[in-house]
């Protein structure tokens, strides 16, 4: 596994960011409705498509939708009422051991995520639960697999995650 560092606020963060293409065959198993995929590293179950989007005939379809923290934070409780599922934002730790820079093409605007798991991920900024201090959140870019913050009123995409049931 290749490991990046960063200094944000006066800390450092290392986030593990996973090596893609073949190592991750087998890794990411589909559960039986396809819209969700459980990580057999971590165990935890995924939303295969960005919020927002649709997933259909085992593609995402639609386009991302891009929030202000504060309602990614209540898109993904409403999401877990209805659902009676306990969906809520990763933490930054989770988001970016998904993210591949194997994976990515910015060129192209390919996503630095394994393409058959999260099929149409965009190459844009996902929000995470983590804090990086008053009125700012860490985010996973998947145009690169990079990690910084965010001020909460900025737009981001936002990806689902829950532990299994």
């Amino acid at each position: 596994m290749m490991w990046r560092s960063w200094v944000l606020s006066g800390f450092a963060l290392l986030a593990g960011i996973g090596s893609g293409g073949a190592a991750a065959q087998g890794r990411f198993q589909p559960l039986p409705d396809g819209d969700e995929i459980r990580d057999a590293r971590s165990g935890l179950v995924w939303r295969r498509c960005a919020e927002g989007m649709t997933w259909k005939a085992g593609r995402c379809d639609g386009k991302a939708l891009t929030v202000p923290h504060p309602s990614a934070v209540s898109r993904a409780a409403d999401e877990a009422a209805r659902s009676g599922k306990a969906w809520r934002l990763p933490t930054m730790k989770e988001l970016s051991a998904i993210a591949s820079v194997a994976e990515a093409d910015p060129t192209s605007g390919v996503a630095a995520i394994d393409a058959t798991a999260f099929p149409g991920t965009p190459a844009l900024r996902f929000w995470t639960s983590s804090s990086a201090g008053p009125h700012y959140f860490m985010y996973v870019g998947f145009k690169d697999a990079d990690v910084g913050e965010n001020t909460r009123t900025l737009p981001a995409a936002m990806r689902l995650v829950r532990s299994p049931n």
